[in-house]
């Protein structure tokens, strides 16, 4: 189909949660979802770290584009990708996935597809982020991209996480290129500066100019992908602002992206394992859905703003469980939901959708050994995903 999207937009001002509404009628399938399932469920927007500070995300940020050079938009980022994916690599017998319509392997010789110290989780893409008019702006189908988000594990774990760029505009060539993720700090008489973000990256969800990681216990990360900067290479055991040379670094990252913002919960107790777009309701929404080894896996749903990139409310507006377990993304499409299962490190997991009124999702097909997060590609009409162990981390779209 052909799609529209958002050109990303400059500028450091961040919108506040209480006006992201920006006077958007929410439909009345928001209203019916209003109920006390959904409404336990909040999240509370902040700018600034948890420990008391004399300086906001933003306010950091907009020193660091002081220090730093002007911030390069996806486009720059897309352009500079330094390594060459491998299109449709070979799936060894038996693993691969059900209804497979495209897929992709790391830079062989980069060793992202065999490292035990990065492990991938999340995944998201263009349509996401540029789906569907959006008021006030220009369309940009330059380029088509896929983000992955990656934690760092072992003897580099304090690496925190970092999310690739993929440039799948010509599908038969894909590149790609890292980009840390930190949070911007000023301590007082120093520069300003910035270190890891240590989460576990389990899901992301880009959409407009803003990316959403799902931060476990804590709520949602908020990156604005409009404000990334760029740094010096060496060396690679660096991060941030290096006295001796006046230079920021980021290990072996060329760009960084800083937070820009949280949404803390601040309601009933949610595991934020994964988090997904869903442009088919009314008003485009953010959807959270939880990793359980026991017990069952809730849905939790908020609406989003198309102007602002932003969480509309604080309060959930809907809330569905389902009887699965080890759910490691979901996705929901004109109200059906697909959720991906894993089995294991030896066994394929499985791509799960759910049936009108029932509680209990049936299996759709298979999915690669390791399984984790979801994103749905209108433009195909299929679903992202991807595999975290090392030699089994496909990225691939299954037809829906």
């Amino acid at each position: 189909m052909d799609v529209t999207r958002r050109t990303l937009l400059r500028g450091l001002s961040a919108a506040p949660l209480a006006a992201a509404a920006g006077g958007l009628v929410l439909p009345s399938t928001a209203q019916a979802a209003s109920s006390a399932a959904a409404s336990q469920f909040r999240v509370s927007m902040r700018e600034h770290p948890l420990e008391p500070t004399s300086y906001t995300y933003p306010s950091a940020i907009a020193g660091l584009a002081n220090e730093l050079a002007a911030a390069p938009l996806v486009q720059e980022v897309l352009r500079n990708a330094d390594r060459k994916a491998v299109a449709n690599p070979r799936w060894p017998a038996g693993t691969k996935p059900s209804r497979l319509a495209y897929s992709f392997g790391w830079d062989p010789e980069k060793n992202d597809g065999t490292t035990g110290q990065w492990y991938p989780q999340g995944v998201s893409s263009s349509y996401d982020a540029y789906h569907g008019p959006i008021p006030g702006t220009n369309t940009d189908a330059e380029k088509r991209a896929v983000l992955v988000s990656w934690y760092a594990k072992g003897a580099i774990w304090n690496r925190g996480a970092r999310v690739t760029f993929v440039d799948v505009t010509v599908p038969s060539r894909p590149r790609y290129r890292h980009v840390l993720l930190v949070e911007p700090k000023k301590s007082a008489g120093e520069p300003y500066d910035f270190s890891p973000v240590g989460v576990h990256a389990g899901g992301i969800a880009w959409y407009g100019d803003r990316l959403y990681l799902a931060d476990t216990r804590g709520g949602l990360r908020v990156f604005n992908v409009n404000q990334m900067f760029k740094v010096a290479t060496p060396p690679k055991n660096w991060c941030g602002y290096r006295a001796m040379d006046k230079k920021y670094y980021a290990y072996d990252c060329q760009y960084v992206l800083p937070q820009s913002r949280a949404y803390d919960n601040a309601g009933a107790a949610l595991i934020y394992s994964q988090v997904s777009v869903d442009h088919s309701t009314a008003q485009p929404s953010l959807l959270v859905s939880e990793f359980r080894r026991s017990g069952k896996c809730r849905v939790v749903r908020w609406y989003m703003n198309p102007q602002t990139s932003s969480i509309t409310s604080e309060e959930a507006v809907g809330q569905r469980t389902f009887n699965r377990l080890k759910v490691q993304g979901a996705v929901s499409v004109d109200g059906r939901y697909y959720f991906s299962v894993s089995d294991g490190p030896n066994n394929r997991g499985s791509l799960y959708r759910s049936r009108r009124g029932r509680i209990t999702p049936m299996r759709h097909g298979y999915l690669s050994i390791g399984p984790e997060d979801l994103s749905y590609d209108g433009d195909r009409d299929g679903i992202w995903g991807l595999g975290e162990y090392p030699r089994k981390r496909h990225v691939y779209v299954v037809g829906r």
